[in-house]
């Protein structure tokens, strides 16, 4: 790495952090039927450390799938997964790619520094999380592996940095950045990363997130297909940003608590689809969590779904009544975190909990690079 090792800092170690109850506007808002706050110490579960997938399985179409049916459980492969759609279902799965966002730099002092792209603004602007790098010093020369990088600090953004870059972004972080692993893999990403921390459908057009839809990562080429011929399929795009791996604070969570905020697209396409599908008592599947972030975001206040671009800092927990999705594939998810709070509130939290219970006796893998779940029924409607 010619002298340039990543510091490898998670999200709520950089110097700016961005609490979980903020607010932004215009966002859409989504009232949560709450009579009291929950806690995140509720959705907390015992994890080996084993079994918290450091690396993907050896080839893509290989994960594990815990079929979740009512209270009843099943121990299947992803590879079985064409053989449970039924006639007009509908699959909606998130096409955005993820870009090499981690810049890992030295200053001109010599001493380190990294800068982790959250959200471009411009062709050479950008909100960002950085260490090293002096908030106080407007103008300032880092150094990649190849060559210097001159950045100038416009102003803090909601604690983030926003930052111009003397450079095209997206030249810069294909030709220096590394992929923006989770951080709870403890480890520096790798040319295996480059491939795998990616979906076999990402879009180019799509190129701004900073984490995976990682419910995606399990499909090769051939399984794909076989979805493809098994069930409709339509597309949205939510850029996926750095909350998803941010922990929740201590406080109380209600219907006022937000989430980070992320922007999404959804296809006018897509919402005929959708509608055709209920039409014919289909189910609206959501292919991961982001996916069904953006469907239920989407939801107009007459309860139809709309197509167009759009913010949304919903948090969905328990209480929330689902508008569109029907049946959800996710993987496996940190204890204590939001998302393990949206697929609690999906399949029902004890019944949520009893299979995570049960994958964890049966050694299934855990986390982004770990297997999956198939929630075929929303307990929330």
């Amino acid at each position: 790495m010619n002298g340039l090792e990543p510091l490898r800092l998670a999200a709520c170690e950089f110097e700016s952090h961005v609490s979980t109850n903020s607010t932004t506007s215009p966002i859409v808002d989504i009232i949560h039927r709450m009579n009291k706050g929950i806690y995140k110490k509720e959705y907390d579960f015992k994890l080996p450390d084993d079994l918290v997938a450091k690396y993907p399985s050896k080839k893509r179409g290989q994960s594990r799938l815990l079929r979740i049916h009512h209270e009843h459980k099943y121990d299947e492969n992803i590879s079985d997964l064409p053989s449970f759609f039924k006639p007009n279902d509908l699959l909606v799965f998130n096409e955005t790619k993820v870009f090499k966002a981690r810049l890992s730099l030295l200053k001109s002092s010599g001493g380190k520094a990294e800068i982790l792209i959250i959200k471009k603004i411009s062709k050479y602007e950008a909100l960002c999380l950085t260490k090293g790098i002096k908030k106080n010093k407007t103008k300032q020369k880092v150094v990649t592996q190849n060559f210097p990088v001159n950045i100038e600090i416009i102003k803090n953004e909601e604690k983030l940095l926003r930052i111009k870059f003397d450079q095209d972004i997206d030249k810069l972080c294909k030709a220096q950045g590394s992929m923006p692993i989770p951080p709870y893999l403890n480890r520096q990403s790798t040319a295996l990363d480059d491939d795998r921390y990616q979906s076999i459908f990402a879009n180019d057009a799509y190129n701004n997130s900073v984490a995976a839809p990682t419910a995606s990562l399990h499909f090769d080429k051939s399984l794909w297909q076989e979805v493809i011929n098994a069930v409709d399929t339509a597309n949205i795009n939510l850029d996926i940003g750095y909350g998803t791996f941010q922990p929740l604070n201590d406080d109380p969570i209600d219907r006022t608590t937000k989430l980070h905020q992320e922007s999404y697209h959804v296809p006018q396409e897509t919402v005929t689809k959708i509608q055709n599908c209920k039409k014919n008592n289909g189910r609206v599947i959501a292919l991961g969590t982001t996916t069904l972030r953006a469907l239920e975001s989407a939801v107009s206040e007459d309860g139809d779904i709309v197509s167009g671009s759009n913010d949304t800092d919903i948090f969905i927990f328990d209480g929330y009544t689902f508008k569109v999705v029907d049946c959800l594939i996710t993987n496996f998810h940190l204890p204590m975190s939001s998302l393990l709070m949206l697929v609690s509130a999906f399949g029902g939290k004890a019944n949520i909990l009893g299979a995570y219970e049960h994958a964890v006796s049966c050694g299934y893998k855990f986390f982004s690079y770990g297997d999956a779940m198939l929630i075929e029924e929303c307990l929330s409607k």
